[in-house]
């Protein structure tokens, strides 16, 4: 849909009237109509005064500022449409949330970026614009409606004035199921003038084949008691056209009792119009129904997309700020390893010429005075534990060294540091079986292992970064197994999409630590145990590969993870 009218933008802004004109300057050159406002008071006055078809507006302004414009504004149901960015500082998260919970539709941040300005502004006023279309859609759609049912209803109010004027069909039939009397109305509905119907069967003349047997059933139990299913009721029944075609009829039946039979009046109106009408506005209430319900679908998509991409930007910011820590770690983290590997060297020298001194005491002169207070010296420091407690302090920071050392890894895989692997097609099962020979040792003593595969087909993907969904998930379910348990790996494929999962009778996960799994460093083990880090890295590799990952849990009973995957990405060689 294309703009056909030139939009209006109030921008608000108090910033000494250098940004005023900025703003205003880049939107009239993209050929839009520009107000100005330097204060809240005089952005209400302005939208009083006329509507404009977007807002630009700072967050800090004195008096009223830009989140209680923007409130207000969301407030009024005659400026709640209109969209509104707000202009925020570029490090300023508290305002932006602030902003979302307010109302406001976007963001920039200062300086203003011109084309985030134009494209921002485009797309704001492409779904107003696309909004308002729906709105005066629904109008007119609302408005047909009302004329039909308008109409619906005068038809009704003519057909009875046709009833009390005797213009519907008026038919009588005695005891034997003959035609006794035939109106004008009657000869018109059903085609037969007078002298063709009187005298003949009723159900033989009117009534449709399918319906005789039911008809001349219902028509003897009339004949003896004059009641039936149908007398003293109005009802919608088939009835037969002398041309041979079946139409819908509104049939009242009264019997009435004369010379000692029953005979039957009915007064019978032909609805098939009323019918065709009914039809149409039940066709355009289902046609209403389906624009709201395909409204409720997009406004869901749009929250979704909204929520995704706030967590892709906190994800981001989480992952460049873990690159960073872990080259400042690496580095001392080297030295440290280099130096403690230089000391043992230097240690086992030291206690290889100890060795040989004290290999000489047993040359020299034992009564020696200086011999006497070595002696003394070594008795008082305890050499030997001094050797053995050096080695265990070795032995733990190389340790502490090598723990420092994974969690640097982990940190560059969250920060997706290695950009260099190639997308290729891979078997899913060579690289499940391939990754249970690295952990074996870790799960043999605590867990069977059982593997339910499916038939699956190659994937294109990144076989090493799904090595590392299978090989944190596997980890995973091991250490929520505290006593012997059992790992379930199973696989399948659906609807053009692969599966995997891996289930545990472990310990299970609490509801309320679902929702924060793949978030970076949250963690339900002990402090030492884990990083945090494998579940978020997890999340990433799957979302590069457009899958998702889905978690059940039980507590006391186990979890399962499913990692959904499609057979092919959308681009070729580049994976996205």
């Amino acid at each position: 849909m294309q703009q056909t009218k030139q939009a209006t933008i109030l921008v608000v802004d108090d910033d000494d009237g250098f940004s005023l004109k900025l703003l205003s300057k880049m939107l009239a050159l993209d050929g839009h109509a520009v107000r100005t406002a330097a204060s809240g008071e005089e952005a209400f006055a302005s939208v009083a005064e006329q509507l404009p078809d977007l807002v630009l507006l700072d967050v800090m302004m004195p008096g009223i500022d830009g989140l209680e414009v923007t409130r207000r504004f969301k407030a009024d149901p005659r400026t709640r449409p209109i969209p509104i960015i707000l202009i925020t500082a570029l490090e300023d998260g508290d305002s932006r949330i602030k902003g979302l919970e307010a109302g406001a539709e976007e963001f920039l941040s200062k300086p203003v970026n011109r084309a985030e300005l134009q494209l921002r502004v485009k797309n704001l006023l492409r779904l107003k614009e696309f909004a308002d279309f729906l709105a005066d859609h629904n109008r007119i759609l609302e408005e047909q409606v009302q004329q039909r049912t308008a109409s619906l209803n005068e038809s009704e109010n003519k057909l009875r004035k046709i009833t009390e004027s005797a213009q519907d069909a008026i038919v009588m039939v005695d005891n034997s199921g003959n035609i006794s009397f035939w109106n004008a109305a009657a000869e018109k509905i059903f085609g037969y003038p007078a002298h063709e119907a009187l005298g003949k069967n009723l159900h033989q003349l009117l009534v449709p084949p399918k319906y005789r047997e039911a008809s001349h059933e219902g028509f003897s139990r009339f004949m003896h008691s004059g009641e039936g299913a149908v007398v003293g009721t109005t009802r919608e029944l088939a009835a037969l056209h002398k041309n041979g075609a079946e139409f819908p009829i509104e049939l009242s039946l009264s019997a009435v009792q004369i010379d000692g039979a029953w005979q039957g009046i009915g007064i019978i109106r032909d609805i098939t119009e009323r019918k065709k009408m009914e039809k149409q506005a039940v066709e355009h209430y289902e046609h209403v129904a389906n624009i709201n319900t395909s409204l409720a679908a997009a406004n869901q998509q749009l929250q979704q997309a909204q929520s995704q991409l706030l967590q892709s930007e906190k994800m981001a910011a989480i992952g460049n700020l873990a690159a960073g820590v872990a080259h400042e770690i690496n580095n001392p983290v080297g030295y440290v390893n280099s130096n403690i590997g230089t000391l043992e060297k230097y240690l086992a020298d030291v206690f290889a010429v100890m060795d040989k001194y004290e290999a000489a005491e047993e040359l020299l002169d034992k009564d020696h005075p200086q011999l006497e207070e070595l002696r003394q010296l070594k008795q008082k420091i305890d050499i030997g534990y001094i050797r053995e407690d050096i080695k265990a302090l070795i032995s733990e920071s190389h340790q502490g060294l090598e723990r420092v050392k994974r969690i640097v890894l982990d940190l560059k895989n969250f920060s997706r540091a290695d950009t260099e692997e190639h997308w290729e097609h891979a078997d899913l099962h060579e690289g499940i079986d391939a990754t249970l020979n690295v952990v074996w040792n870790e799960l043999k003593y605590k867990c069977e292992v059982v593997k339910e595969y499916g038939q699956l087909p190659e994937i294109y993907c990144l076989p090493s970064q799904l090595d590392q969904v299978f090989l944190n998930l596997l980890v995973n379910a091991a250490q929520a197994i505290e006593m012997r348990g059992k790992i379930t790996i199973r696989t399948g494929q659906e609807d053009g999409k692969v599966w995997f999962e891996v289930s545990d009778t472990g310990k299970g996960i609490s509801p309320e630590n679902i929702p924060h799994l793949f978030e970076p460093f949250f963690t339900t083990k002990p402090v030492g145990q884990g990083t945090g880090l494998g579940l978020s890295v997890s999340y990433n590799i799957v979302a590069k590969h457009h899958g998702r990952i889905e978690v059940h849990s039980e507590v006391g009973k186990g979890t399962t993870f499913r990692v959904w995957l499609p057979v092919q990405q959308h681009v070729d060689g580049e994976g996205a």
